[in-house]
């Protein structure tokens, strides 16, 4: 296919807003959608390949795949490889044996089924995964192996005429698939094939039916598809439930400025024209340079500095692994064997899955007494009492009497504290009410993905509803980080509103009001001290692994980051019972993180098992609440 400049300049504009999105968020809100323009350009060369090769009657899928695989696979690979080694030297077990599992997903292009079922996109620990963005190369991957075989197939007994008809129904379908699944599946929908098959379909058509148009027209759309990928970077966010029917901006865009054929100053010129070229290898290094970034807590210099690294690493392996000429001639099936960069491939599998089977290799710890099942077991999930409680359950599994005293609510912040009341008195007679990011407000709730605030808002009133039903609880304990309340939240209503701090807390007076009005006495429990971008599980678990002290991981009061939470929870007072986790973890210098070897914390602000069945006995939890 003859080269376009146009198409160029657009990969440049696509890479860029994903690489300023993913260095700093605020300066591209949408840059996400870069991705989208990927799919759309992606699907406009894949279907002129196909289409030439079954009209002239010589089309072969398994050059086909070749092709794709000498032009995805050998840079891919050695970013994976160069990952693996490099890590070798920092990454603690937990941390490594992830990325032997990731590696192996992403040259085997299954990394977005695996990021499906671990995270969301947006989640905070996405930050710590060095491979994150290769979800997108594996949906193309699969585009590349699905998209010709249906065409093909569909060529055996239909007209190409027919098959175009097809591809544009297709496409109808695809949208409204994924603007549904958007909203009933919101992770499923990000990182799956099938909710992003119709970008790549509507590229497809971009092929199959040109407008013509005269110069005038041509610019016309070309400058209105420009400003409408643009205007996508700019108005949505990581909060716009994504690709949805928004994400047919950017899409729609692409579409435009492919149609249009034509050259702006914005595509054409030559800085353009160079990031356009190296885009994909800008692509990959890019993102394990921003979780680099975030790894080892570098200040904001480092950010400019990692996106000139993105730029210059981007161009060295486009000049020196992408434009490596491997062979192309196939004539059969075994002929794969000759197929340089599915060696490439089969490396990574190998060394990724020496280091997972190995359980990260915990051998390189300086400390002989180091095991990884023993701080993978004082890291785990503190869900509470049991792995069922994450949301309005009567299981019994959630409950320690059929007539309970005491009703935990809340967030995964509530969930820490259970083992703590357990261990503080083992007759503890409690019942668990716990939603992960979902909050003890009743009118309010955070914005996380699509689905999410509809879920939030039916899990609060089914407890609410219970409440008032039930007559045996006399105290609710509360607790939840409620940062994610100083921004903008959704109301009951279903409005958007950011809310100042008094008008968040006089929405939770409101909902202690309904406990009151209950006769059930609220006591609130503060989140942990914490330090944003301080994980403290993995600085604990770092220091074991290097033998350096864990009072290294504890924390300078100074640096406090959720202070305002402290502040707005003061302001409760005399009214309400508050009871504030810095009285019992600090001592007006530093915060602990640890006891002798237990870790108080698991992660950057929630306790551990352990840490909480600590503070539980430290403090007679249980009686501490009941005694209110």
């Amino acid at each position: 296919m003859k080269f376009r400049e146009d198409i160029n300049g657009l990969r440049a504009i696509a890479v860029i807003a994903v690489v300023l999105f993913h260095f700093n968020p605020a300066w591209m809100p949408g840059g996400f959608a870069g991705v989208d323009v990927f799919f759309v350009i992606s699907g406009f060369l894949m279907t002129g390949i196909i289409f030439k090769g079954i009209e002239q009657e010589n089309f072969s899928i398994l050059k086909f795949y070749v092709a794709r695989a000498n032009r995805i696979i050998p840079a891919l690979a050695i970013l994976c490889f160069s990952l693996i080694v490099c890590s070798w030297l920092y990454l603690v077990p937990s941390e490594y044996k992830a990325l032997g599992k990731h590696a192996i997903s992403s040259v085997s292009f299954l990394s977005n089924i695996v990021y499906w079922t671990e995270n969301s996109y947006f989640a905070a620990s996405s930050n710590e995964n060095w491979l994150l963005h290769t979800w997108s190369l594996s949906v193309e991957w699969q585009f590349y192996i699905i998209y010709p075989l249906v065409l093909v197939t569909l060529s055996k007994f239909m007209s190409l005429i027919s098959i175009k008809k097809l591809l544009v129904l297709g496409t109808l379908i695809g949208f409204t698939f994924s603007v549904v699944a958007t909203y009933k599946w919101p992770t499923a929908a990000y990182f799956l094939f099938p909710t992003r098959a119709w970008e790549m379909m509507l590229g497809g058509i971009a092929f199959l039916y040109p407008l013509t148009l005269n110069d005038k027209q041509k610019k016309f759309i070309g400058w209105f598809g420009i400003l409408l990928i643009f205007g996508s970077y700019i108005l949505i966010s990581k909060n716009t439930p994504w690709p949805g029917y928004l994400a047919i901006l950017p899409v729609f865009g692409s579409f435009l400025v492919i149609q249009a054929q034509t050259n702006s100053f914005i595509t054409s010129n030559k800085v353009f024209q160079k990031l356009g070229s190296w885009s994909y290898s800008i692509y990959l290094w890019h993102w394990p340079i921003v979780v680099a970034i975030f790894y080892f807590s570098l200040n904001e210099h480092f950010v400019y500095l990692g996106i000139i690294l993105s730029i210059i690493l981007g161009y060295l392996s486009h000049t020196y692994i992408e434009k490596i000429n491997f062979t192309k001639n196939f004539d059969g099936i075994y002929s794969y064997l000759k197929c340089k960069p599915l060696y490439f491939s089969l490396s990574v599998c190998i060394l990724g899955f020496s280091v997972f089977i190995n359980d990260g290799l915990e051998v390189r710890s300086d400390n002989k007494s180091y095991s990884y099942a023993i701080q993978k077991e004082k890291l785990q999930g503190n869900y509470g009492l049991h792995n069922d409680c994450r949301g309005f359950t009567l299981s019994p599994n959630c409950s320690t009497d059929d007539n309970p005293e005491v009703l935990v609510w809340g967030d995964s912040f509530s969930m820490h504290l259970v083992s703590g009341l357990v261990a503080s008195n083992p007759k503890a007679k409690i019942i668990q009410f716990s939603k992960s990011n979902c909050g003890p407000f009743f009118d309010i709730t955070p914005i996380i993905h699509g689905n999410f605030t509809k879920e939030c808002f039916e899990f609060t009133e089914s407890v609410k509803k219970w409440i008032k039903e039930n007559n045996t609880v006399k105290y609710a304990v509360l607790s939840s980080p409620f940062k994610q309340y100083f921004k903008e939240v959704r109301l009951s209503s279903g409005e958007f509103k950011s809310l100042s701090s008094d008008e968040v807390l006089q929405s939770f007076k409101s909902t202690l009001d309904v406990f009151l009005e209950a006769g059930i006495k609220p006591i609130i429990f503060s989140p942990p001290p914490s330090v944003d971008g301080h994980n403290i599980g993995k600085c604990l678990d770092k220091a074991s692994f290097i033998n350096k002290s864990l009072s290294d991981c504890d924390i300078d009061e100074s640096l406090i980051s959720n202070i305002d939470v402290f502040n707005f929870l003061s302001k409760l007072s005399p009214n309400f019972k508050v009871i504030d986790l810095r009285d019992y973890l600090c001592n007006g210098e530093t915060c602990k993180t640890h006891t002798g070897e237990v870790f108080i914390y698991r992660d950057n602000g929630h306790l551990s098992y352990e840490g909480s069945k600590w503070l539980g006995e430290k403090i007679k939890l249980y009686d501490l609440i009941t005694s209110q």
